[in-house]
């Protein structure tokens, strides 16, 4: 059995693919897996990725059900003691794996563990970093998702217990359900080193949302997490904060594509009043520049 097992969920990025699988068959660590799960693709993602010469890849297709199914799908094939995984648009350092393992060793096998990031241009310039992690990481989750798929690490039955919820209407927020769902129960390790790249580009599906399915998307989270007894008994004192957040982030989003001033304002006010504090944060000056 493979140490590591990386599921890499797909649709149609036949674009990207080839350099994100590559930046996995450059890993120093090599004892691991590659699943990549299919989602119904209609280009020629099949084509290239069987035109890769290399025995560690797995390919399955499956009829399009969204991201969370494919990762679930991975999950369940997967053969490895931890899981990662890997969007398909993004890429591995060469270091990546090693620096998991080793982390990993010195933690006694922890039930989750994630690596830091950056985010990068399509001239691979670097846009943005990820926030230096410390031991408040469960605790801050609530306020944001800053986590990010292609840093997370999951023992094999933590993974297959914790499955990403699979309702459609969710997707592009299904991981942050999760990494609730696990902070509020497992310590969750961390490494500083940034051993990961999120691509920035413009079909990433995060910047391509509209305004009903973005709302819908938040509206359903919010509901998950309060109906959850087990995160809600967690982050008792910091829920107002998770929905000042979603609601801030809602009203961001509305107030960049320009169209939507009123909703904007309104999606605001409803994280203010959740969180008066929202008025001295960054996101607060963006949203105002935007909505001017």
């Amino acid at each position: 059995m493979p140490f590591f097992s990386i599921i890499i969920p797909t649709f149609n990025r036949a674009q990207f693919i080839e350099k994100t699988i590559q930046s996995v068959l450059n890993q120093e660590y090599i004892d691991y897996e590659i699943l990549v799960v299919d989602d119904g693709s209609t280009d020629n993602t099949e084509e290239i990725i069987k035109l890769i010469n290399s025995d560690k890849i797995q390919y399955f297709k499956k009829r399009n059900e969204e991201r969370a199914v494919a990762r679930n799908t991975g999950i369940r094939l997967a053969k490895g003691n931890y899981i990662t995984f890997l969007d398909s648009d993004d890429l591995f350092y060469p270091e990546h794996l090693q620096i998991a393992y080793e982390n990993i060793q010195i933690n006694n096998s922890p039930e989750i563990i994630h690596t830091r990031y950056e985010i990068i241009n399509n001239q691979n310039k670097v846009i943005s970093k990820m926030k230096i992690l410390d031991d408040k990481i469960n605790r801050k989750l609530i306020s944001g998702n800053f986590m990010s798929c292609n840093g997370v690490f999951l023992r094999k039955d933590i993974a297959l217990t914790n499955l990403f919820n699979e309702n459609r209407d969710l997707s592009a927020l299904e991981d942050w359900e999760l990494w609730l769902r696990l902070a509020a129960q497992y310590k969750i390790y961390y490494s500083n080193t940034i051993t990961s790249a999120i691509i920035n580009h413009d079909d990433r599906s995060v910047l391509n949302t509209k305004k009903e399915e973005l709302i819908r998307r938040f509206d359903i989270l919010i509901s998950l997490v309060l109906k959850n007894t087990i995160v809600i008994n967690y982050y008792k004192n910091n829920i107002n904060a998770f929905k000042s957040s979603c609601y801030t982030y809602i009203s961001l989003h509305l107030a960049l594509t320009k169209k939507y001033r009123k909703e904007a304002i309104k999606y605001l006010f409803m994280g203010i009043s959740q969180k008066p504090e929202t008025i001295f944060s960054r996101r607060f000056l963006a949203i105002i520049k935007h909505i001017i």
